[in-house]
Order: C-alpha cells, then sequence, then structure tokens
C-alpha cells in the first residue's frame, strides 16, 4: 500500500521505507529526523509546473498572483 504524508509529520513505524519527492530539502528539517530511504529529486515537479500551480491556486482563491509571487 502507498500512503502520502507531509515530510514534516513525525515518522511512524507502519510508515515503512520513505520516499522525498522534492527538488529541495525541506528547511529546518534534519536528514536524520526525516527518516527519508530514498531522496527522488529527478522526478519532482519542475520549476515551471510549481509556478503553474501557484497561479490556479491563487487565482481559485480570488487573490493577485502578482502580489503573491516574485513577479512583483
Amino acid at each position: 500500500m502507498l500512503r502520502i504524508k507531509r515530510v514534516y509529520d513525525k515518522p511512524a513505524k507502519e510508515d515503512g521505507g520513505r520516499v522525498l519527492v522534492d527538488r529541495l530539502w525541506p528547511r529546518g528539517m534534519k536528514k536524520e529526523a526525516a527518516k527519508i530511504n530514498l531522496w527522488m529529486k529527478e522526478v519532482a515537479p519542475s520549476d515551471a509546473t510549481r509556478c503553474a500551480r501557484l497561479f490556479v491556486t491563487t487565482w481559485k482563491n480570488g487573490r493577485s498572483f502578482k502580489r503573491n509571487t516574485a513577479l512583483s
């Protein structure tokens, strides 16, 4: 079975192998504390995909995309 968890959630015994799919290591998280078995940077969303997702999210919430990004 596959479960999705945030890296900031405490590891549990029933987690099994933990895989991080992100291009950057999470801020403030020590590698020992994360208990990650595999870090798959190469399959994480690209910067363009992440930016597009931010645009859609901010647009749906009625906020200005320009105000919430570095483009302002």
